[in-house]
């Protein structure tokens, strides 16, 4: 892959991934996400998202999703904590066009009045699914136990009320703060030139040298204590989800990403994992389990492990899960093998061009040098040989403090 930079004298940053590709993949990311969103207006960057495809100062709704469906394989766009969103992908020879309506969509929507209201339905209708979503709520209640007061941690989606009181106003005074060049991040992918998409950009993104100062994120919340069992009344569920968690370090350097990814798969992560073996395989404990390491880098990692059984198995379960953490990983057969399942995972590199924007995208955020991306694969399989099973014990060691853990349990009352 070829990777090419130009940060604009406005700030507009663009990056291009050159690779083999019949197609190519566009993404505009706005510095902005649902934590900053206003305590009375939570979910106003969600809702923002979704008006920007209501209309814009050439299109009408109509005329954006006619526009799509000629032009474009995919878009659409989504909200996290810190960033928002606009992607798709189309052929080559179509390039411009998705440059055209992300760019429009981006700076130039309109929210169009007839349409406010109407879409706060939609929104609304999302939130009550997510509510009713036990999984979400679960996870959700693990991150508000682990970082209590951080907007981090909020429910990204908002509430009802935070998204019956946004209006026109607060739409148009959120876009002229924060979608300015400065707080962009502009990124192409596969069968793209670095010097055409600049080109393009310039055309549809008119110079802006206003400047946002973001938040930060570091401890100036309050810190409370943790609750270390969490009990959640869901009436009328014939099952109980268990998520067990904790804050896990942020890793910066390769190797130490790579020593996380041994440590996940080999304990939690997919039916070869230790975990899956004597939940399901031994005690049949459990129809549905997932686990790893997640999180956000502004916000930290966390490690989790997340269980479906039934409501009368919860208490073995719940002893079950830290007796297979807590214990050393001595076996090196499956210490080998888990070494040649990423070996191979990282030998293919990245499926899609979609992938190689995702990769973009993390190396930004941990302020890392784009130019170590050249070699990223190649570089990571050599850590992987390299890598001991001695390592991945210290790092659990380390890492997975039984006072540290939260206990989420949902069940029916």
């Amino acid at each position: 892959m070829t990777l090419q930079e130009t940060i604009r004298d406005d700030g507009l940053h663009i990056i291009t991934c050159r690779v083999p590709s019949k197609k190519t993949y566009m993404r505009l990311t706005a510095k902005i996400g649902s934590a900053y969103d206003p305590v009375s207006q939570q979910g106003l960057f969600h809702y923002f998202e979704h008006m920007a495809f209501k209309g814009t100062v050439q299109r009408n709704a109509a005329d954006i999703k006619s526009f799509s469906r000629r032009f474009l394989l995919y878009s659409n766009a989504t909200t996290g904590r810190i960033e928002t969103r606009y992607f798709g992908e189309t052929v080559h020879k179509k390039f411009g066009a998705i440059c055209d309506l992300l760019c429009d969509l981006f700076f130039n929507s309109i929210f169009p009045p007839e349409e406010i209201e109407r879409e706060k339905e939609v929104v609304l209708l999302e939130i009550a699914r997510d509510y009713d979503n036990d999984q979400y709520v679960a996870a959700w209640m693990l991150w508000r136990n682990l970082w209590q007061q951080n907007p981090l941690a909020i429910f990204g989606v908002g509430t009802p009320e935070g998204v019956n009181s946004i209006n026109r106003d607060l739409l148009l005074e959120a876009q002229k703060k924060w979608y300015i060049p400065s707080n962009t991040i502009a990124i192409a992918t596969g069968n793209v030139h670095h010097d055409d998409f600049v080109t393009r950009l310039d055309k549809h993104i008119p110079r802006n040298k206003r400047v946002v100062m973001g938040k930060s994120w570091d401890d100036e919340y309050e810190i409370l204590p943790l609750q270390q069992e969490v009990i959640v009344d869901r009436p009328k569920r014939e099952k109980a989800i268990i998520i067990f968690g904790c804050k896990f370090p942020t890793h910066a350097s390769p190797r130490q990403e790579i020593i996380e990814k041994f440590l996940e798969y080999i304990l939690v992560k997919g039916p070869a994992s230790l975990l899956w073996s004597e939940l399901r395989e031994k005690r049949g404990l459990t129809y549905s389990m997932s686990g790893g390491i997640s999180g956000t880098y502004q916000l930290g990692s966390y490690f989790y492990v997340r269980v479906e059984t039934s409501p009368s198995r919860i208490k073995e379960v719940c002893e079950l899960i830290p007796e297979v953490l807590f214990k050393p990983i001595t076996d090196s057969c499956m210490f080998e093998e888990t070494k040649e399942h990423l070996y191979d995972w990282f030998t293919l590199g990245c499926d899609d061009n979609e992938d190689y924007a995702n990769l973009i995208a993390a190396a930004l955020i941990k302020k890392s040098n784009l130019k170590s991306l050249h070699h990223y694969f190649p570089n990571h399989c050599k850590i992987i040989s390299s890598i001991s099973l001695e390592e991945v014990e210290e790092m659990r060691q380390r890492t997975l403090n039984p006072e540290r853990f939260v206990t989420v349990i949902m069940k029916s009352s």
